[in-house]
């Protein structure tokens, strides 16, 4: 079976062996909600058959942040399946971005780029984590950290070594020397 490129919200239910029901192909997707939303149960989209469980409660343990906009749902961090068939994914708008190929997002927001571009850090002070500056923005961190990358690429921004904290470029054209002379 080949993988699916969107996930498919099926509906919600109190209890996860229920939202297991409403989830028959690989992608679909149901929301268990018992007084407040507890998870999210995914039909594995990589084809395995299993169901993945992702939780959204903060007080269940380490919880993944749901984001709804537009009537499409984003899923942060990326889910990994650790087991079987390894599957791994970002949910981002209902369409599922596979992490072990370049599946781009073809994601181009100018108005998230600019907003972002005005609270990043002048240079010469600490860069930002760029989940930082979306809970600041009220903004889906999967977007911030696209416009981040634009912004590097534009040279508007620099990164850091692992690429997720971001600050303003020099303004200088000719690029500083760091290393001391011996």
């Amino acid at each position: 079976m080949s993988r699916v490129k969107s996930l498919e919200i099926r509906g919600q239910a109190e209890r996860h062996s229920d939202a297991m029901a409403l989830v028959p192909k690989a992608g679909d997707a149901a929301m268990v909600v018992r007084e407040r939303l507890r998870s999210i149960a995914i039909r594995c989209p990589d084809g395995c058959g299993e169901v993945i469980s992702v939780n959204l409660d903060p007080r269940s343990g380490p919880a993944w942040k749901m984001y709804q906009q537009d009537g499409a749902l984003t899923i942060y961090p990326s889910v990994w399946k650790e087991s079987g068939c390894r599957a791994h994914f970002i949910v981002w708008r209902n369409r599922l971005l596979w992490c072990d190929t370049y599946d781009s997002p073809h994601w181009k927001d100018d108005n998230v780029k600019q907003r972002v571009q005005r609270q990043l850090p002048a240079s010469g002070t600490a860069h930002a984590h760029f989940e930082e500056l979306a809970a600041k923005l009220g903004l889906i961190p999967w977007e911030v950290l696209w416009a981040c990358h634009s912004l590097v690429s534009e040279k508007i921004a620099v990164a850091s070594e692992k690429a997720t904290r971001f600050g303003l470029a020099s303004p200088t054209k000719t690029p500083q020397r760091l290393d001391r002379m011996s």
